[in-house]
């Protein structure tokens, strides 16, 4: 008696052991392949993007998930400790919001409005656009595009030809920035 249920619990043993292994090698299947995004992230990496967020922030997980399994590749650099507080390196590159992108080229905007320009803040200019208030920096003027939900940072006033917008390397994109957006600040074309 006793060694029919031996055998019969040794059988559920292994049969658990072997489920769980098909779901391990199954679930991870994905991961080890190629993502769809791999090329185009090693590609912002290798062209001088910096990717800087915080382990709290959505819109920051929200840009890695755009990546799918892909994201291991991004150039992300992260700017929280586990306090919360913000990181040396994150402090001495003086980002304000998360997430925050830097192209090594600068940043191009294709705009058929004029942006909205937001000084230093705190301004007390009274005739500055309240838009101002929720997207302005303590450090460095922001503008900010109709047609995009980010914002750009810069030190410098970006140079106009037509509707494109073209800002120096100190810029920076805050927000979450569409796939085709930072695609076309290094000149990839993404998959289909």
């Amino acid at each position: 008696m006793k060694s029919k249920q031996g055998k019969f619990i040794l059988s559920i043993v292994i049969v658990v052991v072997i489920v769980i292994a098909l779901g391990f090698i199954l679930n991870n299947k994905s991961v080890t392949g190629p993502g769809k995004y791999d090329d185009f992230a090693k590609a912002l990496k290798s062209q001088g993007a910096e990717f800087y967020g915080a382990f709290w922030c959505p819109h920051c997980q929200s840009q890695k998930a755009m990546f799918g399994s892909s994201k291991k590749y991004m150039p992300y650099t992260e700017c929280s400790n586990p306090n919360r507080s913000q990181t040396q390196v994150c402090i001495d590159k003086k980002i304000e919001t998360y997430p925050t992108w830097y192209f090594k080229d600068g940043i191009t905007v294709t705009s058929s409005a004029e942006p909205i320009a937001c000084k230093v803040q705190p301004s007390n200019d009274s005739t500055e656009n309240p838009i101002c208030a929720s997207i302005g920096s303590q450090s460095t003027p922001t503008w900010k595009f109709a047609e995009h939900a980010f914002s750009i940072k810069s030190p410098s006033e970006p140079i106009k030809e037509g509707n494109v917008w073209k800002f120096s390397p100190e810029a920076s994109a805050t927000g979450e920035v569409p796939l085709e957006f930072l695609a076309k600040q290094i000149n990839f074309t993404l998959p289909q």
